[in-house]
């Protein structure tokens, strides 16, 4: 129960599936630091270097038992697994899942809103790119065995966005038990996706204000993400314009992505959640 100098807290995605959600949970309890930056991309990329600044985020001096980040694509990397390995080789991990093709289509409108995809790109089109990484960060049972192998299950937990919410209360009891802390009751002010995808007429908006700064200032663009005052502009904006509706699939559209993630619901299956998710 020791404080830590080091980050020993990750969530690692997965991408669209409640990673934000998740983190303001554990940010409420008094023996958790999380990151103010979302997303630092360290591992797989930047490690070992600079590894100061990477520090700088995390107040070490306060004591506390964890100090956490989360980046949604380290899930993606087996170098960054084996990297987070060799810098904390105590560190606890958190993957959180959710129905892979709710999954692909909640992240199939936020790159519309950040312009990655255009406005006039289609499901089909992109089920017809086997490459796409809306195809491949649904494919958890790619992704998240290279991290139970490395981590083992007394370090590495995958939850459910869905199960999760059957019962607020009892996960989040569940979560303070698999990281050892003193219990607390549910924080009331629990919050609402911090990472919501707009409506059509938001995404714009975000696409001329926002997407600018990202790709020409990025040190901004990182100042804008830990502003409180960004975040509430965002949540007003949403509230305003409306967060994105998604299509209605077309039977055969829907038994084409179901019959892509057949694995993936069996790989579901073995983890527990057999019950939330049904092929």
């Amino acid at each position: 129960n020791a404080p830590s100098n080091k980050v020993n807290l990750f969530i690692i995605g997965v991408n669209k599936a409640g990673s934000s959600w998740l983190n303001f949970l554990l940010e409420q309890h008094t023996d958790i630091y999380m990151s103010q930056l979302k997303e630092h991309y360290y591992f797989g990329n930047i490690y070992p270097e600079k590894l100061d600044e990477y520090h700088s985020y995390f107040p070490f001096e306060k004591g506390i038992r964890y100090y956490g980040e989360s980046t949604h694509i380290y899930n993606q990397s087996e170098e960054a697994a084996n990297q987070i390995k060799e810098y904390s080789p105590d560190a606890t991990l958190f993957a959180i899942v959710r129905d892979p093709i709710q999954r692909l289509l909640s992240q199939y409108y936020f790159q519309k809103q950040t312009g990655v995809l255009k406005e006039s790109i289609t499901i089909e089109d992109v089920l017809n790119n086997p490459e796409s990484p809306l195809i491949r960060e649904s494919h958890y049972e790619k992704s998240l065995p290279v991290y139970q192998k490395i981590f083992g299950d007394s370090k590495f937990k995958i939850v459910s966005l869905e199960h999760s919410k059957d019962d607020l209360p009892g996960f989040w009891k569940e979560l303070q038990i698999f990281l050892d802390l003193e219990l607390i009751p549910f924080p009331e002010t629990q919050s609402k996706s911090e990472n919501a995808t707009g409506s059509r007429l938001f995404r714009t908006l975000y696409r001329l204000t926002i997407r600018p700064i990202k790709v020409n200032n990025p040190k901004l663009y990182e100042t804008l993400l830990q502003s409180k005052f960004m975040h509430r502009s965002k949540a007003i904006l949403l509230n305003l314009l409306g967060t994105a509706k998604k299509e209605n699939l077309s039977e055969e559209l829907e038994a084409k992505l179901r019959e892509e993630f057949i694995p993936t619901y069996e790989y579901l299956n073995t983890l527990g959640f057999g019950d939330t998710y049904k092929n």
